[in-house]
């Protein structure tokens, strides 16, 4: 699907697989989305206006030249975006191009910030939003509020998985895979926001952009930064809630070992003797005692309740 992005004086509209992509002389082609196109359309786009988007497995390498270049004609970027699918979380990457005054973009995923980015477009006007710079900002803007949000679900998680381990004790199989997948969610969203912020810093230092993008790029990269520092403390917090989970397994496991070693301790002694009585001798005085048995069973109870006394005394129990 292409959508392309309008600008008419103080007015911005968009058109959904547009038959021409090139504006009239009234208006000016700001934007152009291209969302899970086919290869017909993708080298439509690339074949009109001269630029070349990057391959998905270019797009997801980690060398700089990969997410970030830029030359006399304009900006190339990649960056990875996290997205729900399947109620599971993962990144998918985002490619832009920023020619002259066009922005493209290409993804494989219906993300929620450029649906937002488009409903904060239709109540700008076209000095707010008319520069292809500015709707690429507004873009990694949204992400950035989006992400925001997304670390405060998680840390919602985490308290609630928090209380129910210190409050509750749960040591079940589900709990520890929980905190393990909130640490996934964590690591996916922090590399999410440090691509980010490898972006908006290339974007700061470029002769190309003028001051007041600067100046809100600046903006950006604070609250990036803060959330960078948040996603640092989540991981450490989760890191000690699987800690303490696995000492209560810990725990658990000791007082199970603790329980089998007081009884076999407890019946050691009655199964000594036992065994002492049970020895085929001819010369054993108690064998035709009247009171031997009586006399055995008595010491079997008194060797384990002595044993048990014992152990009670020292607080083992």
């Amino acid at each position: 699907m292409i959508r392309a992005f309008y600008g008419n004086g103080n007015q911005l509209y968009w058109e959904k697989n547009p038959a021409e992509l090139r504006g009239n002389t009234s208006d000016t082609l700001i934007w152009v989305d291209l969302q899970s196109p086919d290869p017909e359309e993708r080298r439509r786009v690339e074949a009109e206006f001269g630029i070349e988007f990057f391959t998905p497995q270019e797009a997801a390498e980690i060398e700089s030249s990969s997410r970030y270049f830029e030359d006399a004609g304009g900006f190339e970027a990649n960056t990875a975006y996290l997205v729900q699918e399947d109620k599971v979380y993962k990144t998918k990457q985002v490619s832009f191009i920023l020619r002259g005054k066009t922005l493209f973009t290409l993804r494989d995923a219906d993300l929620k910030s450029f649906a937002e980015t488009v409903r904060k477009l239709k109540t700008y006007k076209k000095d707010a939003a008319g520069k292809a710079i500015q709707i690429w900002l507004l873009l990694i803007e949204t992400q950035v509020d989006l992400d925001a949000d997304f670390i405060e679900y998680l840390t919602r998680v985490t308290n609630t998985v928090s209380k129910r381990l210190v409050k509750e004790k749960d040591i079940d199989e589900e709990t520890l895979l929980r905190i393990a997948q909130l640490q996934e969610y964590t690591i996916l969203i922090r590399g999410s926001i440090m691509d980010k912020q490898r972006l908006v810093s290339s974007l700061s230092r470029s002769s190309m952009v003028e001051k007041p993008e600067i100046v809100r790029l600046r903006v950006i990269i604070k609250d990036i930064n803060s959330l960078l520092q948040h996603t640092q403390f989540s991981f450490e917090r989760l890191e000690y809630l699987q800690n303490t989970f696995l000492g209560l397994v810990n725990i658990e496991q000791n007082q199970v070992i603790k329980i089998f070693t007081v009884v076999t301790v407890v019946f050691m002694p009655p199964t000594l003797i036992a065994s002492i009585y049970g020895m085929n001798f001819e010369v054993m005085p108690e064998l035709h005692w009247r009171f031997g048995y009586p006399f055995a069973i008595g010491m079997m109870i008194f060797s384990s309740m002595a044993f048990l006394w014992f152990f009670k005394r020292k607080k083992w129990l």
